[in-house]
């Protein structure tokens, strides 16, 4: 959606201010870190250090458009992403990253957790991470602007205020290797072990006997149906997800959701 269609929907909006107290109550950034860009790179050219700037921009989607107006699976959703590929250092020069990458489950993966769902006294059910990239920033201190209609009285007298950014963002180059760290070890500490090494993201739980797809921020769970929501219930202990949906939902997969299945 452009800005000036959703600037005129009030779903549209409240999913607009949603995205940022968020982030703000996350304390992505530290308003008490407020400053002059300047001042911070002169600073840092002073001390020999390395700092990063980069900017911050948002999009609105209208998540599940393919459904009609009035399903609950239609929905907007803004999402507030780091420019990556426009970040400068202390020297207004472009930054430089450490090289580093990770990789997503594939079709695959989805394919064969379909397929385990099939087996008797089997269930299947997905869940979104919401803001799943939030993750401590690591590296060279980086500096981010706030949008205008975030600022304060004291930023508008600024010559070019910024925030220090202490949470990775989706957007930022090392956010997806960060985020796959995490989640690796969280899952880890419930049971869960690497399904194998060339199945980025596929995790299995040898006690439970429970398949865990993971793409970006979308979960697919599959296996025994009385073991699922004890497990859905301790990935919520350190995942923030998303209500269970009418329809689990992801880019790799679409199922009717467990309580359909369970009727059916």
């Amino acid at each position: 959606m452009t800005r000036n269609e959703y600037m005129h929907d009030e779903d549209a909006m409240k999913a607009y201010w949603k995205e940022w107290e968020n982030l703000e109550n996350k304390k992505v950034w530290r308003w008490s870190t407020l400053c002059e860009w300047d001042d911070v790179a002169a600073q840092a050219r002073a001390k020999d250090e390395e700092i990063h700037f980069g900017y911050l921009f948002g999009f609105m989607v209208i998540k599940g458009d393919e459904f009609p107006v009035g399903d609950i699976r239609r929905r907007y959703k803004y999402r507030i992403v780091f420019q990556g590929n426009n970040v400068k250092d202390q020297n207004w020069e472009v930054a430089l990253f450490q090289q580093m990458s990770c990789q997503p489950a594939m079709l695959d993966a989805a394919r064969a957790a379909e397929c385990y769902s099939c087996f008797p006294g089997h269930d299947i059910g997905g869940r979104d991470v919401e803001q799943a990239y939030i993750a401590d920033l690591k590296g060279p201190p980086t500096y981010v602007q706030l949008p205008k209609e975030l600022w304060t009285p004291e930023m508008h007298k600024m010559k070019f205020p910024v925030v220090r950014l202490e949470k990775a963002l989706y957007g930022h180059k090392n956010s997806g290797v960060y985020w796959n760290e995490y989640c690796r070890d969280k899952c880890e500490q419930v049971g869960f072990e690497p399904m194998a090494e060339n199945w980025s993201s596929v995790f299995w739980h040898p006690k439970k006997k429970i398949l865990l797809v993971i793409y970006v921020d979308d979960l697919l769970m599959t296996g025994p149906k009385d073991e699922l929501p004890a497990m859905w219930t301790k990935l919520e202990s350190f995942l923030k997800l998303a209500k269970p949906p009418e329809t689990s939902t992801c880019l790799l997969y679409t199922s009717p959701s467990p309580r359909d299945l369970s009727t059916s």
